[in-house]
């Protein structure tokens, strides 16, 4: 009794002293041991990373649920700093938000109270709102509280683009600036992935965000792409020297009109042997269409249409043919150099027959690495095991139309995706990395690939994780048609991906050397 006596006092002059609600969950604890004991708090996790105007909801999971959660629960939620802010409190059933700095973006999530868990949501996160978050919860069994960490980045999404020509009009300045937080280093490399120096400046933005401008100075008639990378979230832009130049006023300004009208000219010329030609060939399509053979006579309206839609599927079969010439070019001159292919062809015969596995351990072919059409593949194997040489080797297959050790020449289309620093939508990285953003858009390349099952989109390096990238492979997996995907990536990088596929859509690349 005496002891019980001396506990009772001690809480009341407890209570009578000024101090924050860590003080006194920790005292409660001590004064409480029998009931402390049965009672904790565990966080949901220990950090979260967020983006900058998006939404985060931090969670405590507290060990017991009373029938009534809001019966005798108080939770409070700090920003913890040399002088923490009290985010917001429930109490006796009631919310209240002692800071204006959150008002109006935050929430408690009540639905979660009676599973246990005191969710704070935070909405339009602002650079600000980066720190310690402490979640105090009482409740009649006990107290306790745990801190949970919070980041918030900006990433550099939206790049500005700007090309100025120098005064002696022999060079021209390229010029790259976002804005963003953290600070992020801009490096430029050219096509032929070489680097170059930029002069780079950081100045202060509203939101305490950052503006990074970057630029550098290049010839202006030598043909080159010039891709400025701001490395700290992997958000890119190419230019595209000589063709994004536009010509300066002045001294054109008489020769234009003159170009102009010899234009017109010659495309008159090869629009009337355009006319004649096709009148000459739609004549006899037409005529056998209309043929009277009883039952089966067309009339006139649909034999154009007809004819129409032949026209419209030749268009069609020449910007394939154009995209497919553009792209064994630009593998050829960019990804399989001479060098790269002899690594392939010894890879290919010494080591990748007796490292490709399929889920049961056992050996497969190397012509197994192509998916059938309409489905899915992953390939997993750990880092420098030899995914992207295997995705080379596919490559080099397609490109000469030789099948080595491999047989992809049936191929009609091979977009190749380095995703290694994919951080945005898929089709628009592939643009980029390809040098087709004057000649296909993103729409054309998903639409060129779903219509045919000899089509294969190669995925090297993937990781789930970013929402714009997994989001825009999931839409188009959905909507692939007979295309055959290939995707390569380390293990446990595409849990989802694995997750939706079959045990025969997974093979395994095993480590044997480190020749390779």
């Amino acid at each position: 009794m005496i002891q019980s006596h001396h506990s009772a006092e001690l809480t009341t002059r407890v209570k009578e002293i000024p101090m924050d609600w860590t003080i006194i969950a920790l005292l409660h604890v001590f004064l409480q041991p029998s009931l402390a004991a049965l009672f904790t708090v565990e966080a949901e996790q220990t950090s979260y990373m967020s983006e900058y105007g998006g939404n985060v909801v931090l969670g405590c999971k507290f060990s017991s649920q009373p029938e009534n959660p809001q019966n005798g629960l108080k939770v409070i939620w700090h920003w913890m700093t040399s002088n923490p802010q009290e985010v917001m409190r429930l109490e006796d059933s009631v919310e209240s938000f002692a800071s204006p700095k959150y008002r109006g973006r935050v929430k408690l999530l009540s639905d979660e109270l009676k599973n246990g868990w005191a969710k704070l949501q935070i909405s339009d996160l602002r650079i600000t709102d980066s720190g310690t978050y402490q979640c105090l919860i009482q409740t009649t069994e006990g107290n306790d509280y745990k801190t949970i960490g919070l980041s918030v980045g900006a990433p550099y999404k939206s790049i500005t683009k700007r090309i100025e020509t120098t005064a002696e009009g022999d060079k021209v300045v390229l010029t790259c600036q976002s804005e963003g937080y953290p600070e992020s280093v801009v490096v430029w490399q050219n096509g032929h992935l070489q680097e170059h120096h930029p002069n780079t400046t950081t100045k202060p933005a509203p939101d305490n965000l950052f503006k990074v401008t970057s630029h550098i100075e290049v010839s202006s008639t030598e043909k080159n792409n010039y891709t400025c990378n701001f490395t700290k979230d992997g958000y890119s832009a190419t230019f595209h020297i000589p063709d994004e130049i536009l010509s300066p006023h002045g001294k054109n300004d008489v020769l234009i009109p003159v170009l102009c009208i010899g234009f017109l000219l010659a495309a008159l010329g090869v629009g009337m042997v355009t006319y004649k030609h096709k009148k000459g060939s739609r004549s006899p399509s037409t005529r056998n269409c209309l043929v009277d053979d009883g039952e089966n006579s067309t009339s006139a309206t649909a034999c154009l249409k007809r004819d129409k839609e032949r026209e419209l599927e030749e268009i069609v079969i020449t910007e394939e043919e154009n995209l497919r010439s553009h792209l064994k070019a630009r593998y050829s001159d960019f990804s399989l150099t001479t060098k790269v292919r002899c690594h392939c062809d010894n890879f290919a015969a010494e080591e990748l027959p007796h490292r490709l596995q399929n889920n049961e351990g056992l050996h497969v072919r190397l012509q197994d690495l192509l998916p059938k059409a309409g489905k899915v593949l992953l390939l997993e194997g750990p880092s420098s095991s030899g995914k992207t040489t295997v995705a080379n080797i596919l490559l080099s297959s397609w490109t000469d139309g030789a099948p080595k050790f491999f047989d992809g020449s049936f191929l009609d289309l091979l977009l190749y995706v380095n995703c290694s620093a994919l951080r945005g939508d898929l089709f628009e990285e592939a643009r980029t990395q390809l040098s087709l953003i004057n000649k296909v858009s993103a729409e054309e390349l998903r639409t060129a690939l779903a219509k045919s099952d000899k089509t294969l989109l190669l995925l090297d390096g993937y990781k789930e994780g970013n929402h714009f990238s997994d989001e825009t492979l999931r839409r188009f997996l959905s909507d692939r048609g007979s295309c055959r995907v290939l995707v390569t990536s380390c293990p446990g990088d595409c849990p989802v991906l694995k997750q939706t596929l079959t045990t025969e859509g997974t093979l395994t690349l095993h480590m044997q050397s480190g020749k390779y």
